[in-house]
């Protein structure tokens, strides 16, 4: 009865969000969907198109920028063509069945795209498991799942990588021992090895800490951190220096609408912060982070 209920909700939603795409869609031209950029504080990215208070993460910006994924129950996509945004569509490997998929993240060379769902052939279809597919030249491949190493891990809440393929995701043992934690794991013959779960410099403990992001060089980690005190919740920044450690995380924004929230994800550009808080919204962020980088 619980899944009927489920799979009825979902196709509410995802109703809801093709209604929403069948009307006329407006005319977009330039980065970004032609959306005013933010100059100070942040702004609702593209309402009632990309923004609809029902994202679960942050939009994913392909690294020329031409390419936009985000989701609701699915995942979406727009695309400049001929100067021009097109009319958001689902992603074709999610059209037509009953599955979640969610939290789209692309490579930092835009040739494979990750994401979470509960479709058939992964370790477990009681819980959302990290997949891929790769871009070809008719569009994006059949997915695959990661490894199971990985994905014996639950939630892996947000998904983010670096240039060397290296996977950063929130995860918790599926006994559930310990509270969870971002972990990260690595390519090891051709295949994402064990993950291991980052030290307290990211994970502190006595809070919960989720929704990673990774700079394609790894030069600094963003991510959520929730704890029971203003200077122990919102989104927070790790650097990492030049013997290759993690440096103790220091807030870089508040954690509310208006200062910040849940799945921080910075553009490929470096200039701008996505987060979702009842709606997906983006800021202005390079000077504040290279504000707080450490002198070495």
């Amino acid at each position: 009865m619980k899944a009927q209920i489920n799979i009825l909700i979902l196709g509410f939603a995802a109703c809801s969000v093709i209604n929403a795409q069948q009307k006329e869609f407006p005319e977009l031209n330039g980065p970004y969907l032609g959306q005013s950029k933010p100059e100070t504080g942040p702004v609702e990215f593209a309402p009632g198109i990309v923004s609809n208070g029902s994202n679960a993460s942050s939009a994913a910006v392909s690294p020329d920028g031409k390419e936009i994924y985000w989701d609701v129950d699915k995942i979406w996509f727009t695309k400049l063509e001929n100067g021009k945004w097109t009319k958001p569509e689902l992603v074709s490997f999610c059209k037509g069945d009953k599955y979640l998929y969610r939290v789209p993240c692309l490579s930092p060379d835009g040739n494979r795209l990750f994401f979470l769902s509960t479709r058939n052939g992964s370790v477990s279809q009681d819980k959302e498991n990290i997949w891929f597919a790769d871009r070809t030249s008719t569009g994006w491949s059949e997915p695959k799942p990661v490894s199971s190493k990985v994905n014996n891990l639950r939630i892996h809440w947000n998904i983010t990588i670096s240039d060397k393929g290296t996977l950063f995701f929130q995860g918790t043992s599926l006994d559930q021992k310990d509270e969870g934690g971002i972990y990260y794991s690595k390519i090891e013959n051709n295949e994402y090895a064990e993950p291991v779960k980052m030290g307290p410099e990211i994970n502190e403990p006595g809070t919960m800490t989720t929704c990673p992001y990774i700079s394609p060089d790894e030069s600094f980690l963003v991510f959520n951190r929730m704890g029971n005190s203003p200077d122990k919740s919102g989104i927070f920044i790790s650097f990492r220096d030049k013997a290759g450690k993690w440096k103790p995380a220091v807030l870089l924004l508040g954690g509310s609408k208006k200062d910040g929230g849940l799945s921080p994800r910075i553009t490929p550009d470096g200039r701008y912060l996505f987060y979702v808080n009842s709606g997906m919204f983006w800021m202005p962020i390079e000077k504040r982070i290279e504000a707080l980088m450490p002198e070495e």
